[in-house]
């Protein structure tokens, strides 16, 4: 029994041992680390309190620390995941239930269990802007939840301050829930008198797109400063966004009946900005090759790319003049019948067939830069192949930036930017809502004539500005006017006129599939 005893006790001091042993590594992993006080010199803590400082992991460098949260996170033993799940299932039966005041309690417990978990915030906040806002009929409840889900994500901010996700979601529901709402009307006018959510802004800036607009371009100034990603965002798109409510705080201006200096410096104001957007680096998904950056754009430069890539084909062409007429007449000999007559034949009154054959013609005939220089004989071969690659890369350029311009209409909004400062559009547009409202006081003869007045007033602007017949916007915006203009005049039993001064403009909205004037 001394002999069993003994090997008992052995095991025991050697698991004393070892872990004594082990103490010591996890001392040097987990070690918290301290503050400096009074002269004492703190300490950086182990390893992990050194990452978490490194990277700016801690919740002290998250945001604010909510003794609830930490003693929840306690409690939960590692299970947060799973107690989140719960709660989320339970949040999303309330809601079923129409439970507003449980659904409430639900969504502050999972904050306290998971206060860093950005999609709780930014998912649940939707929800209640957009989903429980819409189950009351009365449109001030609407609005309340409305801001009770632009507050939870506040909310959100003060535990997560390096995270522009949250940011940018609250400038999202600011300007685009508030703004572009079936009730925006009732909800902008709710917004402005709103004292607890402005306190002390005053009353000219509580306008949604601009108070919008702040919260866009904090969240583009904590990526610029801080470094952080723009979780997920397009910096196209991304940066887009604030000088789009400057856009959008001018237009509405004006449908709110604010005409004259004031709508014109606003215009003025979305000009500029969106002129610094088009001068902001924008990183592409298109990369040279060899190189693993990706082509970085500037929206404002397509007109600079394209000026240099015809400047330098010049002098491309000069080098030995004809040369590239030359390789299409050679090109086009190597053609069959069918190809010519199809490549020959107007574009409008070529067959199905035809369409085919001239697509497959045209490419067959097409000669690259790079084509004609290696042509070229003499001195200037070299530097002829040199032209044709500068060109290309001038032509690419220009072909990017035209493809990004499109996806935020860029140059429609430039376009717009400054003719809605002109005194002929500022004229228009005053007298279109005159006419509006006197139709909708129900004085026809008023609303007639105002109109009549403002479809000239319209005239004059696109005599002035005939690019605005291809804006497709503007074009369904005025068809809609003419469209209660024509209403008028059956009310008043008179007839639509045949040579209608605005006749183009009905034309051009013609070729919008599904749209008319009826």
């Amino acid at each position: 029994m001394s002999l069993r005893n003994n090997r008992s006790f052995h095991r025991k001091i050697v698991y004393l041992m070892a872990i004594a042993l082990l103490l010591l590594p996890l001392f040097w992993l987990s070690q918290p680390a301290t503050n400096s006080v009074k002269g004492v010199k703190g300490s950086p803590g182990g390893k992990l309190a050194q990452l978490r400082d490194e990277y700016r992991l801690s919740q002290a460098q998250l945001g604010q620390i909510d003794p609830t949260s930490v003693t929840i996170k306690l409690a939960t033993l590692g299970l947060r995941g799973v107690a989140t799940n719960i709660l989320w299932e339970k949040a999303n039966d309330y809601k079923m239930k129409k439970d507003w005041t449980n659904l409430s309690a639900t969504l502050n417990q999972i904050t306290k269990v998971q206060p860093n978990f950005i999609n709780v915030w930014s998912n649940q906040a939707w929800n209640l802007s957009y989903n429980v806002s819409v189950e009351f009929d009365d449109y001030r409840d609407r609005y309340r939840w409305v801001i009770k889900g632009i507050d939870f994500l506040k909310e959100g901010i003060k535990h997560n301050e390096r995270q522009p996700r949250l940011l940018w979601d609250v400038g999202w529901m600011i300007s685009q829930k508030l703004g572009k709402a079936d009730e925006s009307k009732q909800f902008r006018k709710l917004f402005k008198k709103d004292e607890n959510f402005h306190g002390e802004r005053p009353v000219a800036l509580r306008d949604n797109w601009l108070v919008g607009k702040e919260w866009y371009e904090e969240a583009v100034d904590m990526v610029d400063n801080l470094g952080v990603s723009m979780m997920g965002k397009s910096p196209l798109l991304y940066r887009s966004n604030a000088p789009m409510c400057q856009m959008y705080y001018a237009e509405y201006l004006e449908k709110d009946g604010t005409f004259g200096e004031v709508a014109k410096g606003a215009w003025a104001t979305a000009g500029r900005e969106w002129n610094r957007y088009g001068g902001e680096e924008i990183p592409t998904s298109f990369r040279r090759d060899g190189e693993e950056k990706p082509i970085v754009i500037h929206l404002n430069d397509q007109e600079m790319h394209e000026k240099a890539a015809a400047k330098i084909l010049a002098k491309l062409e000069a080098i030995q003049p004809g040369l590239r007429e030359k390789i299409v007449v050679e090109k086009r000999a190597k053609l069959t019948k069918s190809e010519l007559e199809a490549l020959d034949t107007p574009s409008d009154k070529r067959t199905g067939k035809q369409f085919e054959l001239a697509a497959k013609a045209e490419e067959k005939t097409r000669v690259t830069h790079n084509e004609v220089a290696r042509r070229v004989t003499g001195p200037k071969h070299k530097e002829a192949i040199q032209l044709a690659k500068d060109a290309a890369e001038q032509e690419s350029l220009a072909t990017y930036i035209r493809r990004y311009r499109q996806t935020v209409n860029f140059e429609s909004w430039r376009q717009r930017a400054q003719v809605e400062q002109t005194p002929e559009m500022l004229n228009a547009r005053e007298l279109i809502s005159r006419g509006d409202r006197a139709y909708s006081e129900g004085d026809l003869i008023a609303a007639r004539d105002t109109y009549r007045q403002g479809l000239e007033a319209w005239r004059v602007v696109f005599d002035a500005h005939k690019e605005l017949l291809s804006d497709q916007v503007t074009v369904e915006d005025l068809i809609e006017v003419i469209k209660r203009y024509r209403r008028i005049l059956g009310q008043l039993d008179e007839s639509f006129p045949k040579d209608f001064i605005l006749q183009d403009v009905i034309e051009a909205n013609a070729k919008i599939p599904g749209k008319t004037v009826e």
